[in-house]
């Protein structure tokens, strides 16, 4: 007799977040939104095709990298898991050398580009338009407002606002700098924003004096919020264009009057789109009336956190029909199969991986805070997929 269909495998997914530390602004709710993609894949959908429930762990290691090293051992040892549910940056990158050693699929929060080359980080994905094309595309859509909108004709001045010690902050800076060099921006000095900070006033007027026409916030949303209002204070009258962790729903909550006309980079539609995107009615709305939070409505990081899991999901899905076996080296092969492949509905644009090439997609979207709500300021922007591009 034939030998017996292999016994669908036990899963546990575990997830590193930040619900503590530098990050939690937008940590907080990303958790929320993974948590309960976990619960609705697995209490309305009978949990993940071809193998039924899986187990969700997640642990708050308050975005401090020996923390996360620590997380990451523990999760190793306790559960051999094929996948695990990353977030930030610094963290990610630094147990990159890991992950490939141990071939672990590592699916991260952060869109850092230098994870998307797989000659050197060949288990590392994310399911979201990288930083640097989310910044090339903001830097050509600029170009474009300055000359096409504004018709002016002399160079647009830009400046570059983030936090030098943090790696996320850092990421995509050369990328959007070398771009800007090239379509003829004048580029002001840097602006160090701490992402601990209250008072952006000198940065301000260092910009106000440089004449800036544009600034790019690379922060999270609390000191996004700072930049915007100290801006509005000092009247430095510049298009602020911010980052995708940087710019959400509270960003209009904690800047005010000055979040107005505030214009945003995503790699997916934000809360506010569900005429574009059934899903984020059903199933993100309704998780979130199903299992929290109840006391407030999420931030629009919950979608990240919600596809973060959706992708691992997939791809573990994808390995045990191809393979009949759920191993990070199996995952990844499942996923470097991937063509236009959706996540979740139209939330995010579809997703394609080869073994030579980890970026998802190359489109990004940009977003404009109008009456204190999101507003589309382009369509979808695609980035050329230049083999110079990869990695950086």
């Amino acid at each position: 007799p034939p030998p017996p269909p292999p016994a669908a495998p036990k899963i546990t997914i575990p997830a590193l977040v930040d619900k503590s530390g530098a990050t939690s602004d937008v940590g907080v709710d990303y958790a929320w939104g993974a948590e309960n993609a976990a619960k609705w894949i697995n209490e309305k959908e009978g949990g993940i095709p071809g193998i039924g429930k899986f187990d969700f762990v997640s642990t708050d290691y308050a975005y401090r990298i020996p923390e996360a090293i620590a997380t990451y051992e523990r999760y190793k040892a306790t559960y051999n898991p094929p996948v695990i549910i990353g977030w930030g940056t610094g963290d990610t990158e630094a147990l990159s050398p890991s992950i490939a050693k141990d071939q672990i699929v590592y699916i991260s929060a952060s869109y850092s580009s230098h994870l998307n080359d797989p000659a050197k980080t060949p288990y590392n994905f994310y399911p979201v338009c990288s930083y640097s094309d989310q910044m090339r595309a903001a830097i050509i859509w600029m170009k474009d407002y300055w000359t096409k909108e504004l018709k002016k004709t002399v160079p647009p001045k830009i400046c570059f606002a983030y936090d030098f010690g943090v790696p996320y902050c850092r990421a995509p800076i050369p990328a959007g700098k070398a771009l800007a060099a090239e379509l003829g921006f004048e580029i002001g000095p840097d602006q160090n924003c701490s992402q601990r900070g209250a008072d952006f006033s000198s940065q301000v007027l260092a910009m106000k004096t440089f004449g800036a026409n544009f600034v790019w916030m690379g922060n999270t949303t609390a000191t996004a919020a700072v930049l915007a209002k100290d801006m509005k204070k000092h009247g430095l009258e510049a298009l602020l264009m911010i980052n995708q962790w940087g710019h959400d729903e509270n960003l209009v909550k904690l800047a005010g009057e000055a979040a107005e006309g505030v214009h945003g980079m995503s790699g997916h539609y934000y809360w506010g789109f569900e005429a574009e995107c059934p899903a984020l009615v059903n199933p993100l709305r309704e998780s979130v009336k199903l299992y929290g939070p109840k006391d407030y409505f999420p931030i629009s990081s919950y979608i990240r956190g919600w596809i973060n899991v959706r992708c691992a999901v997939l791809a573990i899905a994808d390995a045990w029909a191809k393979f009949k076996e759920v191993s990070g080296p199996k995952v990844k092969e499942a996923m470097e199969s991937w063509k236009d492949k959706v996540i979740e509905g139209t939330i995010v644009p579809p997703v394609t991986f080869t073994g030579a090439d980890h970026r998802p997609n190359t489109k990004a979207i940009v977003l404009k805070i109008e009456g204190g709500k999101y507003k589309k300021a382009s369509d979808w922007i695609e980035i050329e997929r230049k083999a110079a591009w990869l990695g950086w």
